[in-house]
């Protein structure tokens, strides 16, 4: 029986060498410490799950761009009208205000209870990443 046993299992992993990954969907189930309960078959929890930023609860600063403050000055000068005879306006000098740029953060919000996720299960199934939620 024990050699039977042996081979089912070599021809299990032999099979799941060609599908080094596994789509599954789940839902959070507890939130300190995360569990998520996958397919309604099993829980996973702790190590088993890999979060990205963006389902952990945090703020986090953008990207920004460097734009140099800079001004813009528009010097004195005059204009002309035709029609009601020469005559001119003068218009002052004026300079624009120097501005940079400033920075904008995201927030994230953990995994809340009864979250649908879409997790991407790693060969072996030693870890579920959690690309999403539903």
């Amino acid at each position: 029986m024990a050699l039977l046993d042996t081979m089912k299992k070599v021809a299990e992993q032999s099979q799941n060498v060609t599908v080094p990954a596994a789509f599954l969907f789940g839902t959070v189930t507890a939130a300190a410490p995360l569990t998520i309960r996958v397919d309604n078959r099993f829980d996973i929890s702790g190590d088993a799950i890999v979060l990205m930023k963006e389902f952990k609860a945090g703020y986090y600063p953008t990207h920004t761009h460097t734009i140099d403050p800079h001004d813009h000055a528009i010097p004195q000068h005059s204009t002309q009208t035709a029609g009601t005879g020469p005559h001119t306006h003068g218009i002052a000098s004026f300079q624009t205000q120097k501005t940079g740029l400033t920075t904008n953060t995201e927030v994230y919000f953990d995994l809340a209870i009864g979250d649908k996720v879409v997790l991407l299960r790693n060969h072996g199934g030693q870890s579920f990443l959690v690309l999403g939620r539903m």
